[in-house]
């Protein structure tokens, strides 16, 4: 599996000014043993590839532009592609071709999409598995809906589910002030026994709610404010729910049944909405006025202020979720 750093031009600031977004990847390169290959249209071309950082086409805001780049050479590859807004398709950058998969050309929003949730960060720079493009854009795509069985579908959403969800432990263990890391994106990828993995995950989300609800019994004690104390008893509600969405993803491992894989899929589907709205919830009162000041007198609240970062991360990720399994 090889693997690219994504980098995206044209975004914020400047995407009144570019028509394109440079991706640093692509779903039609291929590697078999040390073969190099482009299968863009179904056709097999081995190519020599050549790294070049994307920032060097940083200077294209448009299709004409970047045609510049185009290789002398048929069988170079930038392992570097780029969507044209304006027609809603994807090109290589070396060869200039519209990116084909079975003879129908790739959608850049499906593309986008297909970026978007195989990512556990919510900045502008991933590592993105090509593979994982393709089978992904295969997988979801509308444009592609006729070549996969609803089964193959939902058999490969469910790995998509399986791994992101390790993706996403990680991630937040290396975020939450009251947590231990559990590892590295790296240990995923090497391949690793999932519930093994995620076990001391899943006993650091139950100390969490220990945790959370002997505040919650200090701050009764006190008689502190009711916002305060049930802002406490929704990050122990919190923590119930993560356990709940990871307890249900490493269920799916076992599931061969299609119904019951569906109905399955639906549970996560609504432990991840339930995760978001909470989620905005506390993002929003960690927020406010009367918190703050609080905080700042107020030791016990040191990691509830901690939270934002976190906060952010659950709401791109879980969004992830929440989008790929809606399209079922």
């Amino acid at each position: 599996m090889v693997y690219y750093r994504m980098d995206v031009l044209g975004r914020g600031s400047e995407l009144e000014q570019s028509a394109i977004r440079v991706v640093k990847g692509c779903p039609c390169f291929k590697v078999f043993g040390d073969e190099r290959l482009c299968v863009n249209n179904d056709d097999i071309l081995e190519v020599e590839v050549m790294e070049i950082d994307p920032s060097i086409f940083a200077i294209h805001k448009d299709k004409e532009s970047i045609a510049q780049e185009l290789a002398q050479d048929e069988n170079v590859c930038y392992a570097s592609i780029y969507i044209n807004y304006p027609d809603n398709k994807v090109y290589c950058i070396s060869q200039g071709w519209t990116l084909k998969i079975h003879g129908k050309d790739v959608p850049g929003n499906d593309l986008e999409d297909a970026l978007q949730f195989l990512s556990t960060k919510s900045d502008e720079s991933a590592e993105i598995c090509s593979e994982c493009l393709y089978k992904f854009i295969l997988t979801l795509a509308d444009t592609f809906a006729d070549l996969m069985t609803r089964k193959e579908k939902t058999d490969e959403v469910k790995r998509y589910v399986d791994k992101f969800s390790l993706m996403i432990a990680v991630k937040l263990s290396q975020m939450d002030e009251l947590m231990t890391s559990i590892g590295t994106e790296e240990d995923v990828d090497k391949g690793v026994d999932h519930f093994s993995f995620l076990r001391e995950y899943l006993v650091q989300l139950l100390d969490q709610q220990q945790k959370w609800r002997k505040l919650h019994h200090q701050l009764e004690a006190s008689d502190e404010d009711k916002w305060l104390i049930d802002l406490v008893k929704m990050r122990e509600k919190l923590a119930r729910l993560e356990f709940q969405f990871y307890s249900q993803t490493l269920q799916l491992r076992d599931i061969n049944d299609f119904h019951l894989l569906i109905r399955m899929l639906k549970h996560v589907l609504e432990s991840s909405t339930e995760i978001l709205k909470l989620n905005e919830k506390i993002h929003e009162m960690i927020r406010s006025k009367d918190f703050l000041e609080k905080a700042q007198v107020d030791e016990r609240l040191r990691y509830l202020k901690s939270y934002a970062e976190k906060s952010r991360a659950i709401e791109h990720n879980f969004g992830n979720i929440l989008q790929i399994l809606s399209r079922l």
